[in-house]
């Protein structure tokens, strides 16, 4: 396999991480109604589906990024992914509003394993002269998760069930 392809291939695997960590900061927003009346439950209650993502991704970013440097990015990224995959199937899975919210947390703390390893990920597979078009796709990419999250969810959650909004980051993250 030449090293040019490898790259592309690289950045593809490591664009397609950071999507998906980014994109379940907002797809879930949309699904909450749904989940509420899945599980029943208060608005303080379910909105814990999206806080626990958001405070685990917040409380491990700093010491995903030192335990990259520490263990090697690349080891850190996959163990990061692997663990987003898994804990999407499993909240998707989920049968209690706690399951949810636990399964979520554990979601959140594989984004903050993801998301900080990617630049130096990407900025190691390409030359310096490359840099720039890289970082400016990485920052593209980071709008398209933001933007197409609610649009997502809504598609999934009308035309399947709010559990699809966790099912879709299966494939991906396979």
């Amino acid at each position: 396999m030449n090293t040019r392809f490898r790259a592309v291939l690289a950045f593809s695997a490591i664009l397609l991480g950071y999507f998906m960590a980014l994109l379940d900061t907002t797809i879930v927003n949309i699904a909450l109604p749904e989940m509420t009346s899945y599980f029943g439950g208060t608005v303080s209650q379910i909105s814990w589906v999206m806080n626990g993502y958001n405070l685990a991704f917040a409380a491990l970013i700093l010491t995903a990024s030192r335990l990259a440097d520490q263990f090697g990015r690349k080891k850190v990224f996959i163990l990061g992914l692997v663990l987003f995959t898994l804990s999407s199937l499993l909240s998707g899975l989920s049968n209690s509003l706690g399951m949810l919210i636990l399964f979520r947390a554990i979601q959140g703390l594989a984004g903050a394993i993801i998301v900080p390893v990617t630049i130096p990920l990407t900025t190691t597979t390409f030359p310096k002269e490359k840099h720039g078009i890289i970082i400016g796709i990485w920052g593209a990419v980071a709008g398209l998760a933001a933007a197409s999250g609610p649009s997502l969810g809504g598609i999934l959650t009308e035309k399947l069930n709010w559990q699809w909004i966790f099912y879709v980051n299966v494939p991906l993250g396979l």
